[in-house]
């Protein structure tokens, strides 16, 4: 793009047309939509209400730059396409600028209001050629993927300045070429590609994301008397599209909790949403939950992280078996549903079954321990064993701590892990006679103590073959395989 001064009647060349100053050139045809508008105005100097004598035009979005003569006075044509709104920015060494916004009509003329500019320097500036371009300042250092609801677009402000470090005034105003280095190649483009230099060497540059995630990277060229000078920073990333099936991740805090024995406990349901490249979606983004048992939060939004959590409450609907499912859901740029379920196991009173039933020497035994469902108690919860008597010792697990509940293979009542080391546990008494001091073995008494989330239970065997429970509201049968059960008596769900 080229433009000339308009000085008297001398000819202006935009964009390879010929256009006159002077309202003569003026298409006849006004009610053409395409077609030439003219711009008729003056700069004073806002103090004094003198002319400021050749004083520069700009006009946006065009970006085409004239000059006032020595009166102040502008007189000039521009091109349109359609009606529409132009900005036209007053400027002037020394100067600060002013702007107006004006309806543009093709075949007419447009008086545009006095620029009345405040002096800001008494000396005029002055500048060498352009001898670097800087990434000055920019809007944003992230936007969204096209479509996500972030913001899309990031405004750029290159300064060119000459060998001593001045900004390029307009005298010395040059044309700086844009284009991508790196890029993503969904789509994203910059706007102007060229653009033109004001009066403080600086040149605005907007870029649009596109569809895909990436880092983009800029590059401003210049030539100045044969000379190329460039600037090409990596300075922003597209990101945060719209969700992703394989990058949507939801689970619980605990997969178990005692939401059996109380009403109104709660579990955080917890969800992790990428896009389809692995960031985070934008900011904001809806995921909507929902239950087989209990009650949870109806939704969330995402972080700037991509998380978000809501509550799961213990409350009716209770699991028969124990198990419950929450689902999470949202949708993707197809808007087609993502979706994640979880399964969480809602946990009653502790049961506790021993086998053999009888406290004495060179004896192992087994210990099952779970809820009234056979689930697995809630993490956290502790067993011990301790056998008191002479010459004898206890082996294997006399001390463990119960972690999270793990489902494999499914996420059903017949897919949650038991066995050793969550729900059956084993140790052993044997002799441990001091051939110092020689007794005969013998044990008194074993006491074993599971304790946790569920609730406390201790189950004290003696020599007698008749164990007890010194735990409140616990009782103590033989299970129909022999074993001696200990567990809890079920009463009212109420909050604690």
């Amino acid at each position: 793009m080229t433009s000339s001064r308009i000085l008297g009647g001398l000819v202006i060349l935009l964009s390879g047309t010929l256009l006159f100053s002077g309202c003569d050139a003026v298409s006849s045809d006004a009610d053409s939509e395409r077609g030439l508008v003219t711009l008729t105005g003056q700069i004073l100097n806002e103090a004094t209400n003198n002319p400021v004598a050749n004083g520069f035009v700009r006009v946006l979005p065009y970006d085409l730059l004239f000059e006032a003569d020595s009166s102040g006075s502008f007189s000039f044509q521009v091109e349109v396409d359609s009606t529409m709104d132009l900005e036209v920015i007053g400027n002037a060494d020394g100067y600060e600028s002013a702007s107006y916004a004006v309806l543009a009509i093709a075949g007419r003329t447009v008086q545009v209001p006095t620029f009345n500019l405040v002096q800001v320097a008494t000396d005029v500036a002055s500048s060498g050629r352009p001898s670097n371009i800087i990434l000055l300042d920019q809007s944003a250092t992230a936007i969204g993927v096209r479509e996500s609801g972030s913001e899309e677009q990031v405004r750029m402000t290159f300064q060119l300045a000459d060998s001593l470090g001045r900004p390029v005034i307009l005298s010395q105003r040059v044309g700086v070429s844009f284009r991508f280095g790196a890029q993503p190649g969904g789509g994203e483009f910059l706007s102007p590609e060229v653009g033109t230099t004001d009066n403080n060497g600086v040149v605005d540059l907007v870029i649009s994301s596109g569809t895909r995630s990436g880092i983009v990277q800029v590059i401003a060229e210049a030539t100045v008397e044969g000379r190329l000078i460039r600037s090409q920073p990596v300075a922003v990333s597209i990101h945060g599209g719209l969700p992703d099936q394989d990058h949507f991740s939801l689970g619980p805090s605990v997969h178990n909790f005692p939401g059996l024995l109380a009403f109104g406990l709660t579990n955080a349901m917890n969800v992790i949403v990428g896009d389809a490249y692995s960031n985070p979606v934008r900011e904001g983004t809806s995921v909507y939950f929902s239950t087989t048992h209990g009650v949870v939060g109806g939704s969330t939004l995402t972080d700037a992280s991509g998380q978000g959590s809501v509550n799961l409450l213990s409350a009716n609907p209770l699991p028969s078996d124990g198990i419950a499912h929450v689902t999470a859901r949202t949708a993707d740029n197809q808007q087609n549903e993502v979706i994640a379920v979880t399964p969480v196991v809602f946990s009653g009173a502790p049961v506790m079954t021993i086998m053999p039933g009888t406290a004495r020497v060179n004896q192992a035994y087994t210990i099952t321990l779970t809820d009234v469902n056979g689930n697995p108690l809630a993490p956290g919860t502790t067993l011990s064993v301790e056998a008191t008597g002479t010459a004898i010792q206890t082996g294997g697990t006399t001390s463990a701590t119960i972690d999270d509940t793990v489902f494999l293979g499914g996420i059903n009542y017949e897919h949650v892990v038991r066995g050793p080391g969550v729900t059956e546990f084993s140790f052993v008494i044997s002799e441990d006679i001091d051939p110092a001091n020689p007794e005969t073995p013998a044990v008194s008494a074993i006491e074993i103590v599971a304790s946790g989330p569920n609730g406390q239970l201790i189950l004290v065997l003696d020599a007698s073959g008749a164990p007890m429970t010194p735990t409140d509201g616990a009782r103590v049968q033989r299970a129909t395989d022999g074993r001696w059960e200990v567990s809890m008596e079920t009463g009212s769900r109420e909050r604690y």
